[in-house]
């Protein structure tokens, strides 16, 4: 229950709106990282996908206008305008991020869809990523189980990339 009460309000301090009509709806969870797809409707496409370990406070966001990088501390107290940059480091891969927007407790970065595919497959191969805000300490981030979830997010993203979690694909002329 905890997560999902942290879930609810971490998912109202990144942006996402609510209405009668729309709805969350979670897709994977595995370590600490749960992925969820927004939709405006119970039937409708996706138009949001989130996944995130609640537990550091980062968490990677794909909408219509591309995909973000959000890290949140609710001890900061963050003037508007932020100018900085977020290095994240994932065994041999490691790329800085420009700070493009920010709320008083959080930060995004934008990220193509190359360096997130390129994140993805170093989060995979790897059992934690270490992510430093401005001139702050770095701090760790478990990727213990992450796998599973992750995937999730780049199925509901409609990232092109490499899945290969345990499982058959009805729709594969693969054996």
């Amino acid at each position: 229950m905890k997560n999902g009460i942290i879930l609810v309000g971490l998912l109202i301090a990144w942006g996402v709106p609510a209405s009668a009509d729309e709805v969350m709806v979670p897709l994977a969870q595995g370590g600490e990282w749960i992925t969820s797809a927004h939709r405006a409707s119970l039937t409708a496409r996706p138009d949001m996908c989130l996944t995130a370990d609640f537990e550091s406070g980062i968490a990677i966001r794909a909408d219509g206008h591309g995909i973000q990088i959000r890290i949140i501390n609710s001890r900061w107290s963050l003037p508007a305008g932020v100018i900085g940059d977020v290095a994240i480091s994932v065994g041999g891969w490691k790329e800085t991020f420009k700070i493009d927007d920010n709320t008083d407790t959080m930060i995004n970065s934008e990220i193509d869809e190359d360096d997130a595919l390129a994140m993805f497959a170093a989060m995979d191969a790897n059992a934690s990523m270490s992510v430093t805000v401005g001139k702050a300490k770095p701090f760790p981030v478990s990727l213990v189980g992450s796998t599973k979830a992750t995937n999730a997010f780049r199925t509901c993203a409609g990232l092109k990339g490499a899945n290969q979690a345990p499982g058959v694909n009805p729709f594969s002329t693969q054996p």
